[in-house]
């Protein structure tokens, strides 16, 4: 059923790419913007403007990256951490979403050293992203157990063993979450950066965020499925608009994907 789906939405990206739909989305997508008054009193985001978003977080090594760019020297994310949040890392609140539970006991502990540290991380354990909120199958090698099963998908390919997850629908977490979230009067800018690493869900998924008018809130999204269908739909959403701002760059950063450095947290000065 899912697979199903995901073929619909591509077949509809071909119809998005007109002038038509893009008039109808762009109008949606204002409409949005203005309509940003339904405040959450909980929202783990309020105050929060710059925000990191990774889809597929596997064991969070992408988020550390963020606060400890000195552990990981020459990662080719560096360079665009430091030129989307210049400076100001550790005023970035980052969220991570991760299907395998396997990865489960060390995102946990990995959420706590970030909050000891004064970091503000949240991370969705055992949530696969997607457009449904609901139970879904995730499909696992259990021979990758070394390689932290980092292929890990809810497409069928290859995969032996099945098991089961919840979904979360994330044009409308991010609509609640993050259009929804309080920020100081007179604040500058905002600037929310995202990853998408959800092996072979990802044009589907960032179809959705187009769909349903949230996508261009985002300024930079980056990874490595995006098929070309996707790809030609951006570049005609742009086309046709003064005022989405996203740019999506392919890109692979898989260095020290496996590397777990001790959490070691500063001893007080005060």
């Amino acid at each position: 059923m899912l697979q199903c789906t995901q073929r619909k939405i591509t077949t509809l990206l071909f119809i998005f790419s007109s002038i038509t739909i893009l008039g109808i989305i762009f109008n949606k997508h204002e409409n949005i913007k203005e309509s940003i008054s339904n405040i959450s009193p909980n929202n783990f985001l309020d105050g929060c403007r710059y925000i990191y978003i990774d889809m597929g977080t596997n064991i969070g090594v992408q988020i550390r990256k963020l606060y400890e760019p000195d552990l990981y020297p020459s990662a080719p994310i560096l360079p665009i951490f430091e030129d989307m949040f210049e400076n100001n890392f550790n005023e970035v609140c980052s969220i991570g979403f991760e299907a395998n539970p396997l990865h489960d006991k060390y995102l946990t502990e990995f959420e706590r050293y970030c909050l000891a540290r004064k970091w503000r991380v949240k991370i969705f354990k055992s949530t696969a992203v997607s457009y449904v909120d609901k139970k879904l199958n995730l499909y696992i090698d259990p021979d990758n157990e070394n390689n932290y099963q980092k292929d890990a998908s809810l497409v069928a390919i290859n995969k032996t063993k099945i098991i089961t997850v919840q979904g979360i629908d994330i044009a409308s977490w991010f609509r609640t979450t993050v259009l929804n979230r309080k920020l100081s009067p007179g604040d500058q800018p905002s600037r929310i950066m995202m990853k998408s690493d959800i092996e072979g869900h990802d044009s589907t998924v960032l179809a959705n965020l187009i769909f349903n008018g949230v996508f261009c809130s985002i300024d930079l999204i980056y990874g490595e499925h995006f098929n070309s269908d996707l790809q030609q739909a951006i570049l005609s959403l742009k086309k046709y608009s003064n005022t989405c701002k996203t740019e999506v760059l392919e890109l692979t950063d898989e260095k020290y994907d496996l590397q777990k450095f001790p959490f070691v947290i500063p001893e007080s000065t005060d």
